[in-house]
């Protein structure tokens, strides 16, 4: 007999108990469990070769199929025919019906949505079958390497692109902005593409002068996966901007080689369209950047400037121990030195630099410290042997920022600039760093001249006139530098005190 359906409203209203014994009405061809089944709809239900006992499946209309569930859980929604249940990323976050995650097991943060590839109605049974033959996932995704790592370590490692655009300024006008989109997409993708096997990203760079040469910019792409990609550059045009063409001009020759005016000889590809490796970004391609250069040239600026003191302290008969040592923690504290400066001028939100001038500050300080404590030679010979080291031994440290693309100075159209990138702009500019090794370079040797003629007894002043001299050049050079000062008044405080330094010591010396 079939159950009488009660009235909701009073089913409502009952106590716990009374809705508890209430029956509750089943679909057609099922019993309740420990019940027995009708006659004929268990028998029209229960599958072939099911053990005695066991539940018969519940029936579904045509064109559904039913969704399995563990023991315990609720029964799943009824979707409509073609579409997949969305299945949940975690408890309490459901996607709605027909889109599944774009969570590739490497992104941390919310995937996009995207609509879900289904299969036709008659391919539903053998993608039933794989479904049930295929591992379940996991329930959380694998951990990235990179997680345990420091911020800076990560992003050091970290697989990228560094895809170049050329573009010709022209020979005339004024200076002026280009944005550039870069896109691309994996080429070695196997299965379904994620969303980080494709990408897009503008950027726009200022300060572009017509008439120095061949411009690059340089895009830095992260958040994608490792592999080959493709990639394509164009210009984006602007409402009021100006217009510009890329480099090589249409019409050249395909086969030709472009490079940068002298003497720089970067080459310049002949398309937009190339096909990339990713890699880190110690490994990554920059027109004019060479990489390692600057840990080379630094290196070596050190060991020659502590091979000079020691043939300087060696030629004038003194021991060599003591003096050796100040000098090595000498260049130690300029290291914390040129990492605080650097620090301190960007106000704490850039720690990825060094400043020359806070390690000169910070060599200065152990230097005199090292002369008053006695470094087991008299005070003056110790800093006429150690201020032309560590001059001669920036000049040789200073051209690698040239080729590692810092601290570059302003672009320009001049024929006495000479071509070079910040990593991201590639264009004729003030050769900054290399006039800043220069005037390390005619300081040093002038002190260096000084000592080897009067002895390093008499030359304690030169000293201090050959880093004062440093330090007032560098003022004068700091305003060809493209970087914006932090405080407006740092380059005219920092020459007042380095002229009255200077000043002094050649007072001192003539005495």
């Amino acid at each position: 007999m079939p159950p009488t359906k009660k009235n909701k409203k009073g089913n409502r209203r009952g106590n716990p108990a009374a809705r508890a014994a209430q029956p509750r009405p089943r679909p057609t061809g099922t019993a309740p469990t420990g019940g027995t089944a009708p006659t004929g709809a268990s028998a029209s239900t229960a599958p072939s070769g099911a053990p005695p006992g066991s539940s018969p499946a519940p029936t579904v209309p045509p064109g559904l199929t039913s969704k399995k569930t563990s023991p315990g859980s609720s029964s799943a929604p009824a979707v409509p025919p073609g579409l997949a249940a969305a299945k949940k990323t975690s408890p309490g976050q459901d996607l709605p019906v027909g889109l599944t995650s774009a969570n590739n097991g490497l992104d941390r943060s919310a995937a996009p949505l995207i609509p879900p590839v289904t299969a036709s109605a008659r391919s539903a049974p053998a993608a039933t079958a794989l479904a049930a033959s295929a591992p379940a996932e996991p329930e959380t995704t694998p951990a990235d390497p990179t997680d345990d790592m420091p911020k800076w370590a990560a992003k050091a490692v970290e697989e990228l692109l560094t895809p170049t655009y050329w573009l010709d300024p022209g020979e005339s006008g004024e200076p002026f902005s280009a944005t550039i989109r870069f896109s691309g997409r994996r080429t070695d993708v196997t299965g379904k593409p994620e969303p980080r096997d494709s990408f897009w990203q503008e950027e726009t760079v200022d300060g572009i002068i017509p008439g120095s040469g061949p411009v690059a910019v340089t895009a830095e792409v992260r958040g994608i996966n490792p592999g080959d990609w493709t990639v394509t550059a164009r210009s984006v045009a602007r409402t009021g901007g100006r217009s510009y063409r890329s480099y090589p001009p249409p019409g050249h020759d395909p086969a030709g080689v472009y490079r940068v005016p002298p003497p720089r000889r970067v080459e310049i590809p002949a398309e937009t369209t190339a096909t990339v490796h990713t890699s880190s970004l110690l490994r990554s391609k920059v027109p004019g950047i060479i990489r390692f250069a600057y840990a080379t040239l630094v290196g070596l600026g050190v060991l020659v400037g502590l091979g000079l003191e020691a043939l300087l302290l060696n030629h004038g008969h003194y021991t060599l121990f003591r003096p050796m040592l100040f000098s090595v923690i000498a260049i130690i504290a300029g290291v914390i030195g040129g990492k605080a400066w650097y620090v301190a001028v960007h106000r704490g939100r850039k720690f990825d630099g060094w400043c020359i001038q806070g390690f000169v500050a910070g060599a200065a300080v152990v230097v005199a410290a090292a002369a008053l404590a006695g470094p087991g030679i008299p005070a003056g010979a110790y800093l006429a042997a150690a201020a032309p080291a560590l001059l001669i031994g920036m000049s040789i440290g200073r051209p690698g920022c040239f080729w590692a693309g810092c601290c570059t100075g302003r672009p320009t159209a001049a024929r006495w600039g000479v071509w070079s990138s910040d990593r991201r702009l590639g264009c004729r500019r003030a050769p900054a760093q290399l006039l800043e090794a220069l005037s390390a370079l005619i300081s040093g040797g002038a002190v260096l001249i000084v000592v080897l003629v009067d002895g390093l007894a008499r030359s304690g002043p030169v000293a201090v006139v050959g880093l004062a001299a440093y330090t007032l050049a560098r003022q004068f050079i700091l305003g060809l530098r493209a970087e914006d000062r932090v405080w407006p008044y740092g380059r005219r405080v920092t020459g007042a005190i380095a002229a009255l330094a200077l000043i002094a010591g050649i007072v001192l010396l003539i005495r």
